[in-house]
């Protein structure tokens, strides 16, 4: 039975073949692969496991660093997906396993699926560009490929994406490819808010030294950050904890190209697993992000 586990080892071996650096993890993002891009993918049998917050927490990780978020997975409640659709969850991209790989290889197509109704991107200048120059009216070309002149006049408008039959009729009517090809986009600008006193006063902290900033959940690290440069931050009250993520939050760091630091109540140890600690109550002294990446770089010494 082909289960999660053979999802992921899948997705891994298709990343591997295409050069990308691999990390697995666990949370709001099972993979973490960099070639020149940075993919967060998170792999699931049936989207509906897929949940609001899990969501937001890989729209976070995938803005801070510039990231782009997927969902790859096989069926929903009502069925398989397909093969040849975009969907969308909670505003992150989902693709089937075929299709992800079609994307890493640039062989997709921009698709969407809303409200039932499966359409494709166009280019509709090339579209408008190509008819005026065979000298189609609307109407003619609407007649030859079969739909209304309306419908026609909205797709060429960017009022409406024409479905993949549509777009091929236009494609072998006008001997022109119109179909775009799907280009993964980082995620837009998305903050979660701290669920722990600890995670809202390290966030605060970083917000004052003029870092912006956003706690995380489902992850191994609980705050992530940018300015001049990116980071990720475990927070804990003591080292109990952090030494069970150190070695996965010190390898997302090299993933990312980020820095990375533990915060927690109290310790007698400057790193832990080669990644810096600091103590809750040095953050106040902290006047700014220079100082506070001196302070990090000290500490790794």
């Amino acid at each position: 039975m082909f289960n999660r586990s053979a999802l992921t080892g899948r997705l891994v071996n298709s990343l591997l073949k295409k050069e990308f650096e691999v990390f697995l993890t666990r949370g709001c993002f099972d993979i973490a692969a960099k070639r020149e891009s940075l993919l967060l993918i998170k792999s699931l049998i049936n989207i509906d496991g897929f949940n609001p917050q899990q969501a937001q927490s890989l729209r976070t990780v995938s803005y801070f660093l510039t990231a782009c978020p997927f969902v790859v997975s096989m069926r929903n409640n009502r069925g398989s997906l397909a093969d040849s659709m975009i969907y969308s969850r909670f505003d992150v991209p989902v693709v089937t396993p075929k299709l992800f790989e079609n994307i890493l290889e640039e062989d997709a197509y921009s698709s969407k699926s809303a409200k039932g109704r499966h359409t494709i991107e166009i280019d509709t200048a090339a579209l408008r560009s190509k008819r005026y120059e065979l000298k189609f009216t609307l109407e003619e070309l609407a007649n030859l490929i079969g739909i209304s002149k309306k419908a026609l006049y909205e797709i060429e408008n960017k009022r409406t994406n024409p479905t993949e039959r549509t777009a091929k009729k236009l494609e072998h009517s006008l001997k022109i490819k119109l179909r775009s090809i799907y280009k993964p986009q980082p995620a837009e600008p998305t903050y979660t808010k701290p669920t722990n006193k600890l995670q809202k006063t390290v966030s605060t902290e970083l917000s004052r030294m003029g870092m912006e900033n956003s706690p995380v959940h489902h992850a191994v690290f609980e705050i992530i950050g940018k300015e001049k440069f990116s980071f990720i931050a475990g927070c804990s009250a003591n080292t109990k904890k952090i030494r069970r993520e150190a070695v996965a939050v010190k390898k997302l760091s090299g993933i990312f190209s980020s820095s990375a630091f533990f915060v927690v109540n109290r310790s007698e140890e400057k790193s832990v697993g080669g990644v810096p600690v600091l103590l809750e109550q040095e953050l106040p002294a902290i006047e700014s992000v220079k100082e506070l990446k001196k302070l990090i770089k000290e500490s790794s010494e």
